[in-house]
Formats: C-alpha cells, sequence, structure tokens
C-alpha cells in the first residue's frame, strides 16, 4: 500500500490492474504491519482501492502482522474486523485460520447418508447437485457417501447415519 501511495498516478491506474483479480476472490486478507505508525492509514487506502475495483461485496479480514513487535496489544491499531497475528512466531494463526473458515461463502461436509428408497431422488440430486463418493443399495435403504454444500446438508441433515 505503501507503495501504490507513492507511485505516479500513470503507475497506480496500471498496478491496479493487477489488483483487479480481487474482484473474483472469495474472500480478501488485507495484510498490514501492526508496528508501523501508518498501519491505520494503509489499511484506509487498501480499503478505498478494493472498493473502487469492484470488492466491496467480498468479505475482507483485515490481518495485523508483527504483533510480536508490539510492546502490548494495546499499542496496535483500532482496526474493525482485525486478527492479530505473528508469521514470525505464530502466534494468532488459530484465529486467522477461524476467522478465513468463518468468512468463506460456501461449505461442504462430507457426510454419509442413509436414504429410504422412498426418498430415492435425492441420491440422483446429490449425483447432479454434489460430489458423490460412493453409493450402495441396502436392505434398509441407499447408502450414500458425498460431499455436499451447507444448503444440501441441512436438507439432508436427518438420514446422516455415524
Amino acid at each position: 500500500v505503501g507503495l501504490v501511495r507513492r507511485l505516479p498516478h500513470g503507475l497506480v491506474e496500471a498496478f491496479k490492474s493487477t489488483l483487479e483479480e480481487a474482484a473474483f476472490s472469495d474472500i480478501i486478507l488485507n495484510v498490514c504491519d501492526a508496528s508501523s505508525q501508518e498501519a491505520n492509514e494503509h489499511m484506509e487506502v487498501t480499503k478505498n482501492l478494493l472498493t473502487e475495483l469492484g470488492c466491496g461485496e467480498t468479505p475482507i479480514i483485515n490481518v495485523l502482522n508483527k504483533c510480536d513487535r508490539l510492546p502490548d496489544i494495546s499499542y496496535a491499531p483500532n482496526v474493525p474486523n482485525s486478527v492479530f497475528i505473528s508469521a514470525k512466531t505464530g502466534t494468532g494463526i488459530d484465529k486467522l485460520l477461524k476467522a478465513i473458515d468463518d468468512n468463506l461463502p460456501v461449505r461442504i461436509k462430507k457426510v454419509k447418508l442413509l436414504i429410504p428408497f422412498a426418498q430415492a431422488g435425492l441420491s440422483s440430486e446429490i449425483r447432479t447437485k454434489a460430489t458423490l463418493i460412493s453409493e450402495e443399495y441396502t436392505e434398509n435403504g441407499i447408502l450414500v457417501e458425498a460431499i455436499v454444500d451447507e444448503l444440501m446438508y441441512n436438507r439432508l441433515s436427518k438420514f446422516l447415519v455415524e
């Protein structure tokens, strides 16, 4: 961000074209040096640039790195929706991974289901809308292993086994 902010206008426009790929992202990590005196300004410049690029609806997680350089967390910049980490020590990485998981738009789950024969159409739907791993016809119904999205998981949860 510091680099982009100090470039001549023509170069900033060229650099923006590189960042336009961010518009196709499911999630954006806005990483900043928490020990920098200009951290708040850097975060704001990045936020504005991402908005200009059409990323306003994309979840953005502000990642304040180098927290190990701060004498105390109270010295960290006050930036909303932030995760404090230290890439050097590994502190906060678990919180960052959780924040990423919480903000991903589509969640998938591996499931094992026993679908009654009366609802065999669900097995066909799984084949077309999910990833079928295995399917076995048993005397009690169709035993299916699949990877499904959260919406389908909620619809099929009453058939879960194990």
